[in-house]
């Protein structure tokens, strides 16, 4: 109770003291006073300042680089998913254009085909063959050929099965084709392939005029292959002295090693 009232006179001249200043701030006597303590008192505020705003500066950087990280991997992720997307497009796209070739050249000739994808590629170096996603279930049979683009020859189907089949192709040791170049005696002769390497033409009659820049196509003399398919054209002639034929090296019009989608003839049922 003592110190309660012993300290109460100081409370009350401390609260006269500020109503004074108070009275004293408003009939502007303290204002050199008030002036002098601003001007000492800046400096510090600016620096107060400064530092709450290099501070704020920091925090909004800090949490800004966070945001700017999970966005940027976003825009990542849909840069892919957009680069994906393009790839796919221009795989359907190049499809697309082989097809209507495809499809064109069978229209105007009368021909009946399966559309194939090639899904594979026989891994043996010295065996050129490629796998296809059609097979017997639509009605593929083995010696049927495969062409591209404006009925090209690149293959003949040499295994068959329910879903799938395989196609030698025309540049393979294996594959023989009955062939004729188109000159004035329609020459007769047989394209074979040359370990994936090249295409040469055998059996050429020794005094038929051969040139280079002749185009090659089926002959039509065997039973699954129709007449007039182009097989490529010459580029290369060897005749010797001492042989009863020659011998011409073809040029490929397409690359055989690049094919994605093919058509498979289907003969007529007889």
């Amino acid at each position: 109770m003592f110190k309660y009232i012993k300290s109460r006179p100081l409370a009350v001249i401390l609260l006269a003291v500020v109503f004074l200043l108070i009275f004293l701030h408003y009939v502007s006597i303290l204002k050199p006073v008030e002036n002098l303590v601003i001007r000492i008192l800046t400096p510090i505020q600016r620096q107060i300042y400064s530092i709450g705003s290099g501070i704020n500066n920091y925090y909004y950087a800090a949490t800004s680089r966070k945001d700017y990280g999970e966005d940027n991997k976003k825009l990542t992720e849909q840069i892919n998913q957009l680069t994906i997307e393009n790839a796919q497009l221009k795989v359907a796209l190049q499809e697309n254009q082989e097809i209507a070739k495809q499809s064109g050249f069978l229209a105007r000739n009368g021909l009946s085909a399966v559309t194939a994808k090639v899904i594979g590629k026989n891994p043996e170096p010295n065996l050129q063959s490629i796998i296809l996603d059609k097979g017997l279930k639509d009605g593929i049979k083995i010696d049927y050929p495969i062409i591209t683009a404006d009925g090209i020859l690149v293959g003949k189907i040499s295994n068959v099965k329910a879903n799938s089949s395989e196609a030698i192709l025309i540049n393979d040791s294996r594959s023989k084709i009955a062939a004729t170049i188109q000159n004035e005696n329609n020459t007769k002769g047989v394209v074979v392939g040359e370990h994936g390497l090249s295409l040469i033409m055998e059996l050429i009659a020794k005094n038929d005029v051969v040139k280079v820049g002749d185009v090659v196509v089926t002959s039509g003399l065997e039973s699954t292959v129709p007449r007039g398919l182009v097989i490529g054209k010459i580029n290369r002639i060897v005749s010797e002295s001492n042989s009863t034929f020659q011998t011409a090296w073809l040029q490929a019009l397409v690359r055989v090693d690049n094919l994605t989608v093919v058509s498979v003839l289907k003969l007529p049922e007889l």
